[in-house]
C-alpha cells in the first residue's frame, strides 16, 4: 500500500512540470507573467487548505519567520523554473530541482544539525552533483551559447531555491515553537500568492513611470504568446490552477506515506521516480528528445538517490 501511494505522489510531483511547461508555451516571457502563475496557483491552494483546516489560528513570531522564507524561496523557484522552461528541457529542470531537494538538505543536516551520515551517502551526493552538469549540455552550435548560459543560470537558481524550501520546511520541523503543518504550509501560501500580487503591481506601476501609461489589461490580462483570446486565458488559468492542484495532491500523498516508510528511503526513491517520469513526460506531451547528456544525468540521479538510500551493513 505505501509503495502505491509513493508512485501516486511520484506521479502528481511529475505532472506539476507537465502543467508548468504548458503554461510557459501559451503564455509570454517575462517576470510578471511568472508572477500572475504564481498568484493564481497560489490562490488556488490558499482555497484549498482554508476548505481543508480553516485559516491559521495558532500562528507565532517564529513560524511566521520561518513561513516567510520558505514563501520568498517557493517564488523564486516558480519564477525561474518558468523561466527556464522557455530555453531548455522539463527533464534539466526537474533534474535540478530535485536534486537541490536532496543535496542542500543533506549538508544541512550534516553541518548545522550534526546528523550521521556514511560513505554511501557522500558517493550519492557526489554522483547527484555529477548529473547536474550533462543536463544543461547541449549540441547546439556556437549561436546558441547565450540562451544555454542563460538555461544553466536558471535551472542554477532552481537548484538553489528547492534546497532553500526543503531546509526552511525542515528547520520549522524542528523547533520548539513549530505549528501544525495546515497552518504553516498556509501561511507559506498566503504570503506568497500576497508577495506575487504586490510585486505584480510594483512592476505595473514601475512601467508606467518608464513608459508612460500602460493599460492593465496589457500587463495582467493579455499574457498569452497569441492575441488574447476567452479559450487562451481559460488554457492558462486551468494551467496554473492545475499545476497547484497537482502540488498539492502530490505533498497530501507523501505526507501519508511518511507514516508507513522510512524516510531515508521514501525520500530517495521519490526524488529518483519523479526525475525519470518528469523526463518522460516531456518526452511525450513535449515531444522533447531524450538527449545524450540528459539520459546520463538520469542514470546518474538514479544511482545517487538509490546510494542515498542504501543503509550500510
Amino acid at each position: 500500500m505505501e509503495y502505491l501511494l509513493l508512485f501516486g505522489a511520484c506521479t502528481f510531483f511529475s505532472l506539476q512540470f507537465v502543467f508548468q511547461k504548458l503554461f510557459e508555451r501559451r503564455a509570454r516571457e517575462g517576470v510578471a507573467v511568472c508572477l500572475w502563475n504564481i498568484a493564481v496557483s497560489g490562490a488556488v491552494a490558499v482555497l484549498f487548505l482554508i476548505a481543508k483546516s480553516g485559516l491559521p489560528e495558532d500562528m507565532n513570531g517564529t513560524s511566521f519567520l520561518i513561513a516567510a522564507l520558505y514563501a520568498a524561496s517557493g517564488l523564486i523557484c516558480s519564477v525561474a523554473s518558468i523561466s527556464a522552461m522557455n530555453c531548455g528541457s522539463v527533464a534539466g529542470v526537474g533534474i535540478f530541482c530535485l536534486a537541490g531537494g536532496m543535496i542542500l538538505p543533506f549538508l544541512y543536516g550534516v553541518f548545522a544539525l550534526s546528523e550521521s551520515s556514511g560513505l554511501f551517502k557522500w558517493l550519492g551526493m557526489l554522483l547527484l552533483t555529477v548529473s547536474l552538469f550533462p543536463a544543461v549540455m547541449t549540441k547546439n552550435g556556437e549561436e546558441r551559447t547565450g540562451k544555454r548560459l542563460r538555461y544553466a543560470v536558471l535551472c542554477s537558481a532552481v537548484f538553489l531555491t528547492n534546497g532553500l524550501v526543503s531546509i526552511f520546511s525542515k528547520m520549522h520541523q524542528i523547533s520548539p515553537r513549530a505549528v501544525d503543518e495546515d497552518s504553516f504550509v498556509l501561511t507559506g501560501a498566503l504570503l506568497r500568492c500576497g508577495a506575487a500580487v504586490l510585486l505584480m503591481l510594483f512592476l505595473a506601476a514601475a512601467s508606467n513611470r518608464k513608459r508612460g501609461t500602460r493599460p492593465f489589461r496589457e500587463m495582467f490580462i493579455e499574457i498569452g504568446r497569441e492575441p488574447m483570446t476567452r479559450r487562451l486565458f481559460l488554457v492558462l488559468l486551468l494551467s496554473a490552477a492545475a499545476y497547484s492542484v497537482m502540488n498539492t495532491l502530490g505533498n497530501l500523498l507523501s505526507l501519508r506515506c511518511m507514516n508507513l516508510m522510512e524516510a531515508s528511503v521514501q525520500f530517495p526513491l521519490l526524488s529518483a521516480t519523479v526525475t525519470v517520469l518528469t523526463a518522460l513526460f516531456g518526452a511525450v506531451f513535449f515531444r522533447e528528445k531524450l538527449r545524450a547528456g540528459t539520459i546520463v544525468s538520469l542514470l546518474l540521479t538514479v544511482a545517487g538517490a538509490v546510494l542515498v538510500a542504501v543503509q550500510p551493513f
